[in-house]
C-alpha cells in the first residue's frame, strides 16, 4: 500500500512537471517575458541582484515584461513611460500594496502608512504626515535640531581622526538621534557610548531591517505563508513589540504631561487623536524607512565623491562662495545648486529602494496595451530607469553637471528620476529625506578631508551593491578622516 501511495505521488509530480513544460499558463495578453520553468518559474533568473538582472531582461523583452516567480505573476516596468502608466495613469487601480510575508503582522499592517490599503485610515495617516509632520512649516521649525545633531556627528568624527571609520554606521547613528529629537525631543543613541542611551532601539531596528532583507519562500509560494513555516513573521512580531516597548514608555510619559509640551512629532500625533497602535506603526516606519535608506544613500554619495575629486573640489568652492567658513545651515541649501545636483545624481545611480516597494493590481486593467490581471504584482525598476541610455547621456558616469540646467527633480513628477516613487504611494517623508541628504553630505565635505586605509586609491574603491529593501554598498565604505583646520564649529 505504501509503495502504491509513493508511486501515485511520483506520478502526480511527473504529470505536473510535464504540464508546466507543455503549457505556459500565463495570460497571453500579459507583457512578454522569459518562459518560466516548471514549479519555480523564473526564480533562478533573479540572481543576487534582481534589479540588475531585470534591467538585462528589459533589454530583451521590452520596457514592460512578465515574470513567474514561483506561483506569483509579476510585471516589471523599466522605462519612464512604463513608470508613468503605473504611477500616474493607472495609479488608483494599481495602488494596492504587496505585503512581504514576513511583515504580515496584522495590527502593524492595519495601521501602516506603507503597507495598508489606501483606505480611510491610510488617508488619515497621510493627511497627518502631509499637513503636520512634513509640512514646510514643521520642517523649517525643526531645522536647528538636524543642524545640532550634524555638529554632534562632526565632533564625534574629529575624535576619530586618523582612524578607520565605517561612515555608514556613524551616519545611521546620527540619523537615529535626529529622529529621536524630532519625535521625542531627546537623543536615542549615545555616539560616545554604544551601550548607553536607548541602544537597544538601534539594535532592534537593525535586526528588523536585516529580516526585511532576508528571503521568505512564502513570497513565491503563498500557500506556505499561512503556516509561517520558517517563523519569520513571528520573529518580526517579536521585534516590533520590543521596539514599541522602548518608546511606549516615552509616549506614556508624554501623555501624562499637562501644560506646555515640546513641538515635536510625538505631540503632533497625540494632538491628532491617534491611538497607540497607529502611533506605533507610524513611528516604526519613520525610524525604519528614514534611517537605513538615508544612511545608505549618504554612503553612496560619499563613495562617489571619493572617486571624483573634481566634484569634491567644485562643491567645496560652492560652499566657500555661499557659506564661507561658517557651518552650513539648511537655509543655505536652496543657494547651493551644485550640492543639490550631487544629491540628484546620487539618487539617480543609487536609488534607496531599487525596485521601489511592489504594488498590486486591485482590478484587471490595461497598461501599454497589455492586460494586468487582478492581484498581479507590479515592480518599477527605478535603478534601471536611472541608468537607461535612452534617457541619460553617459548613464554610468557620476556627473552632477547633468542637473545644473535641468528641471528634472525626484518629487514624483519626472518619471526618469523616481527614487522615492510617485503617485499616491510616493514616500511621504520625501521632503525630510531631501533635507537629511543635503545637510549631512555638505557637513561632511565641509569639515573633513579623507583618505583610504592601507594606501588604497580612489579608483580601487569597490562599487558593488548588496540588494535589499535599501540598496547597500558592499563592502561598507571605510575612510580615514582628517579635520579641515579652516572650519570652526558654530552652534
Amino acid at each position: 500500500m505504501e509503495v502504491l501511495s509513493a508511486a501515485m505521488v511520483s506520478l502526480f509530480f511527473i504529470f505536473l512537471f510535464i504540464f508546466f513544460i507543455l503549457c505556459d499558463s500565463r495570460n497571453k495578453d500579459l507583457p512578454p517575458g522569459p518562459r518560466p520553468s516548471p514549479i519555480v518559474g523564473n526564480l533562478l533568473q533573479l540572481g543576487e541582484k534582481p534589479h540588475a538582472e531585470f534591467a538585462k531582461l528589459a533589454e530583451k523583452y521590452g520596457e514592460l515584461f512578465t515574470l513567474k516567480l514561483g506561483s506569483q505573476t509579476v510585471v516589471v516596468a523599466s522605462s519612464p513611460a512604463a513608470a508613468a502608466e503605473i504611477l500616474k495613469t493607472r495609479d488608483k487601480i494599481l495602488s494596492g500594496r504587496y505585503v512581504f510575508q514576513s511583515f504580515r503582522v496584522y495590527e502593524h499592517v492595519l495601521n501602516s502608512i506603507v503597507w495598508s490599503e489606501c483606505n480611510e485610515n491610510w488617508k488619515l495617516l497621510r493627511k497627518v504626515c502631509r499637513t503636520e509632520l512634513f509640512s514646510p512649516k514643521m520642517i523649517e521649525s525643526q531645522a536647528y535640531i538636524r543642524e545640532a545633531k550634524a555638529l554632534d556627528m562632526v565632533r564625534f568624527l574629529r575624535k576619530k581622526e586618523n582612524q578607520e571609520v565605517k561612515i555608514v554606521e556613524v551616519v545611521f547613528n546620527t540619523l537615529v538621534n535626529i529622529f529621536g529629537n524630532l519625535i521625542f525631543s531627546k537623543d536615542v543613541f549615545d555616539l560616545e557610548d554604544p551601550t548607553g542611551g536607548s541602544a537597544e532601539l538601534k539594535e532592534h531596528l537593525w535586526k528588523l531591517l536585516d529580516m526585511g532583507n532576508s528571503t521568505n519562500p512564502a513570497d513565491y509560494f503563498p500557500i506556505m505563508g499561512k503556516f509561517d513555516l520558517f517563523g519569520q513573521r513571528r520573529e518580526v512580531a517579536k521585534v516590533l513589540k520590543q521596539i514599541y516597548d522602548v518608546w511606549g514608555v516615552m509616549l506614556k510619559e508624554r501623555r501624562s504631561i499637562t501644560g506646555h509640551r515640546e513641538n515635536d512629532f510625538a505631540n503632533v500625533l497625540l494632538n491628532a487623536g491617534l491611538d497607540d497602535q497607529k502611533i506605533n506603526a507610524l513611528l516604526m516606519e519613520l525610524f525604519g524607512a528614514g534611517t537605513e535608506t538615508t544612511a545608505s544613500t549618504i554612503e553612496w554619495a560619499i563613495t562617489e565623491l571619493t572617486n571624483n575629486l573634481r566634484v569634491i573640489s567644485k562643491l567645496r568652492a560652492e560652499l566657500i562662495n555661499v557659506v564661507g567658513h561658517k557651518t552650513v545651515k539648511e537655509s543655505n541649501i536652496p543657494h547651493l545648486p551644485y550640492l543639490q545636483a550631487i544629491v540628484k545624481e546620487t539618487l539617480r545611480l543609487h536609488p534607496p529602494t531599487p525596485l521601489l516597494l511592489p504594488r498590486r493590481a486591485l482590478e484587471t486593467c490595461k497598461v501599454m496595451n497589455y492586460t494586468i490581471p487582478k492581484e498581479c504584482q507590479i515592480m518599477v525598476n527605478a535603478w534601471a530607469i536611472g541608468r537607461d541610455p535612452k534617457t541619460w547621456d553617459d548613464p554610468l558616469t557620476f556627473k552632477p553637471e547633468r542637473f545644473m540646467n535641468s528641471t528634472v527633480d525626484y518629487k514624483g513628477n519626472d518619471f526618469e528620476l523616481i527614487p522615492f516613487g510617485g503617485g499616491r504611494r510616493i514616500c511621504p517623508g520625501l521632503p525630510l529625506a531631501s533635507q537629511f541628504l543635503s545637510l549631512i553630505v555638505a557637513t561632511l565635505v565641509q569639515n573633513f578631508d579623507w583618505s583610504f586605509p592601507q594606501g588604497m586609491t580612489p579608483n580601487e574603491v569597490p562599487m558593488d551593491e548588496k540588494f535589499g529593501l535599501p540598496l547597500q554598498k558592499d563592502p561598507p565604505l571605510l575612510i580615514v578622516l582628517k579635520a579641515r583646520t579652516s572650519m570652526k564649529l558654530q552652534d
